[in-house]
């Protein structure tokens, strides 16, 4: 259940201590659960799938990539780009146009 509301509020800003409250959890017992579960913390797993949520929105609109960014909860341009490493969101969008 919990995975499933990351997944459906990955437009909100989220911390550890949301996360924690949702699961109602201390934040260390969600940390080491999650991490046993999913491989990784949690907000490692939230800023993935945001990633991958914006991959498709760049492969399938014509939405801004600042736009695109904001959708899917990445609070500042900046840290958008920070978190596609190896290529840009915008060089992305011309590797993938919209169909």
């Amino acid at each position: 259940p919990l995975i499933t509301w990351l997944t459906d509020n990955l437009h909100t800003h989220l911390t550890l201590a949301d996360i924690a409250a949702r699961a109602s959890m201390s934040t260390r017992s969600l940390s080491r659960h999650f991490r046993h579960q999913t491989g990784t913390t949690p907000l490692q797993w939230l800023s993935r799938q945001r990633v991958r949520r914006a991959q498709q929105l760049l492969e399938e609109t014509e939405r801004s990539v600042e736009q695109v960014g904001e959708q899917v909860g990445f609070t500042s341009p900046t840290a958008f780009r920070e978190c596609f490493r190896q290529i840009s969101p915008r060089d992305y969008r011309r590797a993938f146009p919209p169909a």
